[in-house]
């Protein structure tokens, strides 16, 4: 996921860099061609991965009103990222918000998040007006068995 301005200047870049890459592969004629298209399937999967980023990116920063999408618990910490970008708040702005140093937010964000604990993560989503709904949804046999193996270790 890009975060700043930085990382979408540096993705832009990225992506125009595939895109010569996949047009000169596309005309190459010197190498086996197996070994083309291996290496235009994984420009092609590169290119896709950066278009989806920045498309993410542009619509957070542009679309203020919408809301953000659901997800699974696991999936919680990027909604910090993203309030972020639709806010337009620097890290400085943002780290003020939550209550904590820009450096640690820094350290958080590299790690998107995953380092937070459940209660801070709760704190932070709480001090920028985020809200989180649990949805119910029926208890299926694998959920069940996934429930017994985490059980058992």
């Amino acid at each position: 996921m890009i975060k700043n301005e930085k990382q979408y200047r540096i993705s832009k870049k990225l992506l125009n860099e595939i895109n010569e890459n996949i047009d000169n592969l596309k005309k190459d004629t010197t190498q086996h061609p197996l070994k083309i298209k291996l290496m235009l399937a994984s420009a092609l999967n590169m290119q896709k991965e950066i278009e989806q980023d920045l498309l993410l990116y542009e619509t957070l920063k542009t679309d203020k009103i919408a809301i953000l999408r659901e997800r699974l618990v696991a999936d919680l910490p990027s909604l910090l990222t993203e309030y972020k970008i639709k806010s337009g708040l620097t890290q400085k702005e943002f780290a003020a918000q939550l209550g904590i140093k820009e450096q640690q937010l820094q350290r958080y964000e590299a790690d998107n998040f995953r380092s937070v604990t459940f209660k801070n993560l709760l704190r932070f989503l709480d001090a920028v007006g985020l809200e989180i709904t649990i949805k119910e949804t029926r208890m299926t046999r694998t959920n069940k068995n996934n429930s017994r193996k985490k059980q058992s270790r």
